[in-house]
């Protein structure tokens, strides 16, 4: 594997939940927190906020399982902050 898809990186998920969703409120977060967690990677949560951190592949992956599975359960709007905690060798 290269690299750079082993550089360190975080993502930050916020879900917005939407009233009108398939699923309540909650459960449109928690649908991406119960993601995030079956990633195996750390993890942080707060009130709609999800942190993952780990190797960048990994760390992408989770990220577009939590979002699917926010969306799955109807929420609208999913914000994502994706920050390199680190250089990779690729770029040294």
């Amino acid at each position: 594997m290269p690299g750079y898809n082993r550089a360190p990186v975080s993502a930050e998920l916020t879900v917005v939940p939407s009233a009108a969703g398939r699923e309540p409120p909650q459960a449109q977060i928690e649908a991406a927190v119960r993601a995030a967690g079956e990633s195996g990677l750390a993890r942080e949560s707060g009130p709609g906020r999800t942190l993952l951190a780990g190797g960048r592949a990994e760390v992408l992956a989770a990220t577009m399982k939590a979002i699917d599975a926010s969306l799955e359960a109807g929420a609208h709007v999913v914000q994502v902050k994706v920050e390199a905690t680190g250089d990779a060798d690729r770029f040294r």
